[in-house]
């Protein structure tokens, strides 16, 4: 798939519903492989926008995710954790939601993958500021009859880490026809429900995409030094 931004292509990545079999909750439902959702890594819109991209070591992405369900299952990205970044700490991560509805299922692991010590499950839409705090893994779920279209700031420099959620089967909770299924491979407790919360320290209203922080680069040193930003991740919920 290809987008058009101030006259230059950017090509997606495709992930496949077969991709997706390995974290799947009925995977045996997959009868039929289709594009889950396409990704559009370092996207700027400008020359200006990219070389502050490139001197800050940040990079936004798009992602378009279709709508629908495998067996009762609703359509969701992979899962993955991030690398630590300062002791104790990883790499965080934020999101807006574009258009559409999602949900995201974070979880923090605890001495081994099987066992997670938190799971927060964030209910957002259109215009919401997401924050994946450091230390939380996550995964991203379209609940409804339309397709999704989310944005991200993340630091550059470091690879994803994929490999748990292939090994436990996905996140520690599946979001089905019939709501929350909790995923029985892991040790988990209950969740807790929240709705996102914009942090004062971004500075953004409600109606201001994320993309414009580029214009303020130092506000987006979280993603690479988040244990200056304690109280940025406190803010970023509202439970209920």
């Amino acid at each position: 798939m290809e987008l058009e931004i101030g006259g230059r292509i950017f090509k997606s990545e495709t992930r496949f519903a077969l991709d997706l079999k390995p974290v799947l909750a009925y995977p045996d439902e997959l009868h039929e492989n289709f594009p889950a959702y396409e990704m559009f890594r370092n996207i700027y819109f400008s020359k200006a926008d990219r070389d502050k991209i490139l001197e800050n070591s940040v990079r936004y992405d798009l992602t378009f995710t279709t709508h629908g369900k495998i067996g009762k299952e609703y359509i969701k990205t992979y899962g993955h954790y991030h690398p630590e970044v300062e002791k104790g700490l990883t790499y965080p991560e934020l999101y807006e939601i574009l258009e559409g509805k999602a949900y995201f299922v974070l979880q923090k692991p605890g001495k081994s993958s099987e066992e997670i010590e938190d799971v927060i499950i964030v209910e957002a839409k259109e215009g919401d500021k997401i924050i994946v705090p450091p230390n939380y893994g996550h995964v991203m779920i379209n609940p409804t009859d339309k397709n999704l279209k989310s944005c991200n700031w993340v630091y550059s420099k470091f690879s994803s880490i994929y490999n748990p959620y292939t090994k436990m089967r996905g996140a520690a909770y599946y979001l089905t026809e019939d709501g929350w299924i909790r995923n029985e491979r892991y040790r988990s407790p209950k969740p807790r429900f929240s709705k996102p919360k914009i942090p004062k320290e971004l500075g953004l209203r409600r109606d201001e995409e994320i993309y414009k922080l580029i214009k303020t680069p130092e506000k987006l040193e979280f993603l690479y030094r988040p244990s200056l930003y304690q109280r940025l991740f406190e803010e970023a919920f509202e439970f209920e």
